[in-house]
C-alpha cells in the first residue's frame, strides 16, 4: 500500500510538472497569435500615401510586382512595434513606386507588419547570468527556456521570419509570381536573411540601412554580440544575394566595414550614399540611420534616389 501512494503521488507530481510546461507553451503560442492578428490589421496593401486599400482592386495578379516591406525596430523585444511610425514608417522611396510601371508590369507595395513581442526581462537575465558566472556569452543560442522552447526561437527577429514567409506563401497561393523584399534597419537584416534562404520564392530586395543585435554597439554586449556574429555567420554561406543595399558610412548601427562580408558576395549591388549631398537629419546619435525615413519635408533621400533612378534600374533588370 505503502509503495502504491509513493507511485500514485510520483505520477501526480510528473502529470503536474507535464501540465505545468504545457501551459507555459500554450501561453507562448496564445500570445504569439495574439499579437500576429492585431498587426495583420496594419498589414496589407498601401497606396503612396502608406493608406491600405482593398487587394480586390488588384485584378492582374500575374502581372503585378509585390514590393514587400518589412519595418525597424524602435521598441524592446518585450513590447510590440506599431510598424507606422519613426522607423517602421515606409520610406518614401518605397512608397512612392504604388503603381508605377516595369513594363507591362504594375508594382504595389504591401506593409508587413510582424513587429510580434520577443525576449522578456527574465529572458535575458538568464543569458546575462550565465555570461557572468560562467563566461560564456552563447545564452541567446544555446539556452532553452522552461517550456521547452529554445530561447532563439523566441526572438523577435526569428519570430517575424516565419510571419513574413507565411505571407509570401498566402500571396503565391493567390496567383502572385513577382515578390521582392524591402527593409529599413532591423527589416533590412530581415530581408537579406529570407532573400538568401528563399530564392524560389523571393526575386530580390531592396535593403535601406541594415542593422540588428546592436550592430557596432554589439561589442559591448558580448551576448549581444554573439547573436550578431552568429547572422553574419549564417549569411556568409551564401556566395549570391540578388539585392540592392544602401549604406551610409555616419550609420551608427552598421557601415561598409561592418557589412563587408554582404558587399563583396555577388548579386549585391551596393549603394555608399555616405556623401550624397543631404544634411544629416537633427537631434539622435544615430541620425544617419534614419535618412530614408527622414525627413519627411525636404524628403532629401527620395529625391536624390530619384534622380539616380537605383531602384527602378535594379527592378528593370530583374523584370523586363
Amino acid at each position: 500500500m505503502h509503495k502504491t501512494v509513493i507511485k500514485l503521488i510520483l505520477i501526480l507530481f510528473i502529470f503536474s510538472i507535464s501540465n505545468q510546461l504545457f501551459s507555459k507553451e500554450t501561453k507562448f503560442e496564445k500570445r504569439l497569435q495574439k499579437d500576429i492578428k492585431k498587426l495583420s490589421r496594419i498589414s496589407g496593401f498601401v497606396d503612396n500615401k502608406s493608406q491600405l486599400y482593398d487587394e480586390e482592386t488588384i485584378l492582374d495578379k500575374k502581372n503585378t510586382i509585390i514590393i514587400i516591406y518589412n519595418h525597424g525596430s524602435y521598441k524592446p523585444e518585450k513590447r510590440r512595434e506599431e510598424c507606422i511610425k519613426g522607423a517602421g514608417r515606409i520610406p518614401e522611396a518605397i512608397s512612392s513606386l504604388h503603381d508605377k510601371k516595369i513594363g507591362n508590369m504594375i508594382i504595389r507595395i504591401y506593409r508587413m507588419c510582424s513587429g510580434v513581442r520577443g525576449l522578456s526581462d527574465h529572458h535575458f537575465d538568464r543569458v546575462h547570468k550565465l555570461f557572468e558566472n560562467e563566461g560564456d556569452p552563447n545564452g541567446f543560442i544555446d539556452l532553452i527556456d522552461y517550456d521547452g522552447i529554445k530561447i532563439y526561437d523566441k526572438i523577435q527577429q526569428h519570430l517575424r521570419r516565419q510571419i513574413v514567409i507565411d505571407t509570401i506563401d498566402e500571396l503565391a497561393e493567390k496567383g502572385y509570381d513577382n515578390i521582392l523584399l524591402s527593409g529599413l534597419s532591423a527589416g533590412g537584416f530581415l530581408s537579406f536573411y529570407l532573400t538568401a534562404h528563399f530564392p524560389d520564392k523571393i526575386d530580390g530586395s531592396i535593403i535601406f540601412n541594415p542593422a540588428a543585435y546592436g550592430g557596432k554597439l554589439g561589442k559591448n554586449s558580448a551576448p549581444r554580440q554573439v547573436l550578431r556574429d552568429y547572422w553574419e555567420k549564417e549569411m556568409s554561406k551564401f556566395s549570391a544575394i540578388n539585392s540592392l543595399l544602401f549604406i551610409h558610412d555616419d550609420d551608427g548601427w552598421e557601415d561598409s566595414t561592418t557589412l563587408s562580408f554582404l558587399i563583396k558576395m555577388n548579386k549585391v549591388q551596393t549603394i555608399n550614399y555616405t556623401n550624397f549631398g543631404c544634411e544629416l537629419p537633427l537631434g539622435g546619435k544615430y541620425k544617419a540611420h534614419i535618412f530614408p525615413v527622414y525627413p519627411e519635408k525636404d524628403s532629401c533621400f527620395t529625391k536624390w534616389e530619384k534622380k539616380n533612378s537605383y531602384i527602378i534600374d535594379y527592378l528593370s533588370k530583374i523584370y523586363e
